[in-house]
């Protein structure tokens, strides 16, 4: 077992705050003391209770230079950067990847690479101490990430977009500190003392305190997932047979009136020719979970609702005549189907098949409406814990903020979970400047006919958030097309405004 340790956020590729100090923490099993250089700056650190502290003046922008820990054991991390370091928080809209807008940008990923902007992603297990209990999370090993070919499809879009145009106007190295989780609502960033002045209880909490307990409740909820979706499984099924008896359905549209199973959806289309080499399945935003088959052969399967499908297969599963694609719909929420306004069409080498209009649809097996647990970033303060008090030693440039979307069917006291959660953050921090991205306009497909109005609300609220809360710019997010994609791929122009919020401050 190694007994010299850094905290896993130390590693090769990172980037740490220029101008202000720079703190490097580890832990030491064998010896009282351990000496750490950076950039060819030396400092003993004393071993207290297994661990480390050293503390180094702040230092000026330093490109490709090395940190070495001499210990029991000795570490060497290449390729560290001294800039600019950002945490970008929030939920999904914040840590939609840049491969998920390669659709609209494709050429601007792919025409330059920015080895000197990179990504650590903080996708810690979620614990909640027990009262009076020190925090216990740590900085889980994830590597820096640079913007260099498939490396950018993993960043954070916002991020990449706006750090390339900051490294651009600036040539300073940027660290992108990715603490977003989709579907984490405010109150799982906010510490406990500030919750309970907004509404929330000891009972809210208390369930998941302790070593272990939110793990296991998660992991209870994703076995209560495998179950119920066990459950919509009709072993003597057939595609075939079934779709003797299948109704006529015009697709893209959403089905279903309190549905809660399986259901099959089929499209046939005939081929003069087979194309050449590979083929996608373009079949937009399905609700909720599919796997799909071309002709028998599943060529894509997808776990949850919101990630367009776009499934690629090689030409040679096509035939000559007819073809057929079966999609297989499990339905969670009353009602699914396919969503409007995304493209749902097959893609060859020889041209484009249009795949809307008219579907044979069939169910498989109707079961009970599904209960499932919370989300973990759901839970109050267990972002709080996990993901800003184990950065409280990592000094930063700015906090970049994008999350609101699970909050708007409560929208009451927003504005004051965004005071008192900022207030936290520049505690812990320092009084960092904040940009904050509005949510953008949707509808939901299920439920809604217009943007409702704890959206708005949200929306609101956050636009008047430098009325209220000091030393905040707020960019705005277009309306994306088509409305009913809470993801869409417009990353790059809020990511152009969120720069240039960045640097007038």
């Amino acid at each position: 077992m190694t007994a010299t340790k850094l905290l896993g956020i130390y590693s090769d590729g990172m980037v740490l705050q220029r101008n202000k100090e720079l703190i490097i923490e580890g832990f030491e099993s064998s010896k009282s003391e351990v000496v750490i250089t950076l950039a060819g700056n030396s400092v003993t650190a004393e071993v207290e209770d297994g661990s480390f502290k050293a503390v180094f003046p702040p230092m000026d922008v330093i490109f490709d230079t090395e940190l070495k820990v001499e210990g029991t054991d000795v570490i060497t991390i290449k390729d560290v950067c001294i800039g600019d370091v950002y945490m970008l928080a929030g939920q999904s809209n914040m840590e939609l990847p840049v491969i998920r807008t390669i659709d609209l940008n494709k050429e601007e990923i792919e025409a330059k690479d920015y080895p000197y902007v990179r990504q650590y992603r903080l996708t810690p297990d979620l614990e909640i101490p027990l009262k009076g209990e020190e925090p216990f999370c740590t900085l889980p090993e994830n590597n820096w990430i640079k913007a260099c070919g498939t490396g950018k499809d993993e960043i954070s879009a916002i991020g990449f977009y706006a750090a390339k145009r900051i490294f651009e106007a600036k040539n300073v190295p940027v660290g992108l500190i990715l603490t977003a989780q989709g579907g984490a609502n405010i109150e799982s960033f906010m510490c406990e003392e500030d919750l309970f002045e907004t509404g929330t209880k000891d009972d809210d909490i208390d369930p998941f305190r302790g070593k272990g307990v939110l793990k296991a409740y998660v992991d209870e909820g994703n076995q209560k997932v495998v179950k119920w979706r066990e459950n919509t499984v009709d072993k003597d099924f057939s595609i075939e047979e079934a779709l003797a008896d299948g109704v006529n359905v015009k697709m893209p549209c959403i089905v279903g009136d309190n549905l809660f199973g399986s259901v099959w959806f089929a499209k046939e289309f005939d081929l003069e020719k087979i194309p050449e080499g590979t083929c996608m399945l373009r079949i937009g935003d399905l609700i909720d979970a599919d796997v799909t088959y071309l002709n028998g052969v599943e060529v894509g399967r997808t776990e949850y609702q919101y990630p367009p499908r776009k499934y690629v297969f090689d030409s040679s599963l096509l035939k000559t005549g007819k073809n057929t694609i079966w999609i297989r719909l499990i339905i969670e929420n009353g009602a699914g189907g396919f969503v409007p306004g995304h493209p749902y069409r097959l893609e060859t080498s020889s041209g484009n098949i249009d795949l809307t209009g008219e579907w044979k649809m069939v169910t498989e097996k109707i079961t009970e409406k599904f209960v499932g647990n919370k989300m973990a970033q759901n839970i109050p303060s267990s972002l709080y814990y996990a993901s800003i008090i184990t950065l409280k030693n990592i000094n930063i440039s700015q906090i970049w903020w994008c999350q609101g979307e699970s909050n708007a069917e409560f929208p009451e006291g927003y504005d004051k979970k965004m005071i008192l959660m900022f207030k936290k953050m520049r505690e812990i921090f320092g009084e960092v400047p904040v940009v904050m991205v509005r949510i953008a306009d949707y509808i939901n497909p299920l439920r809604d006919t217009t943007v409702p109005e704890g959206w708005k609300q949200i929306q609101k609220l956050q636009d008047d958030a430098p009325t209220y809360i000091s030393n905040v710019k707020v960019v705005n997010s277009p309306c994306p097309d088509p409305i009913y994609e809470l993801h869409p791929q417009n990353k790059s122009s809020i990511g152009a405004d969120v720069a240039e919020a960045s640097m007038q401050f």
